[in-house]
């Protein structure tokens, strides 16, 4: 199932991912999806707390809105690296390519000389959401990577 949505770009960074993405065999979709999941795995900003949004500056540039069409789980994982980071999906994405597209292209260059890079169906589907109370206060624990209890399950049943 996929989910269409709509964010602002400026031009300058449109055709650097218009390029990188092509270059790469990629939708542009798909390239802002694996450079987003790349900065968070390599935790490039810190979680806030307590904090408003932050929006893009808009200091008079020229902005071009980009339609994105993201699978359910890649929709979710933006909304919560929203939340996470407090700032809007243009912003995280003009910060990942300030400061983590370089870095991407890197990982990207190596890892598509494995023929199944592309083949990992289930990236984003691997953290999940733990409810509890502790001393009165509803928590929400959120896990970016498979729960431990399933990993320390599997490691003594291997």
């Amino acid at each position: 199932m996929y989910i269409e949505t709509t964010t602002c770009i400026s031009y300058n960074h449109l055709s650097l991912v218009k390029l990188y993405a092509l270059e790469h065999k990629m939708s542009v979709s798909s390239f802002l999806a694996h450079l987003i999941a790349f900065a968070v795995q390599c935790e490039k900003l810190d979680i806030r707390c307590l904090k408003r949004l932050r929006y893009r500056k808009r200091n008079g540039g020229s902005w071009k809105r980009v339609h994105l069409v993201l699978f359910q789980d890649e929709y979710e994982y933006f909304l919560d690296v929203r939340k996470l980071w407090k700032m809007s999906i243009a912003n995280v994405i003009a910060y990942c390519l300030d400061n983590v597209l370089q870095e991407f292209l890197n990982f990207l260059t190596r890892v598509e000389q494995d023929e199944d890079y592309y083949t990992d169906n289930y990236r984003l589907k691997g953290y999940a959401f733990d409810f509890c109370i502790e001393e009165e206060v509803f928590c929400i624990k959120l896990y970016w990577g498979p729960h431990p209890e399933i990993i320390k399950k599997a490691l003594l049943s291997a």
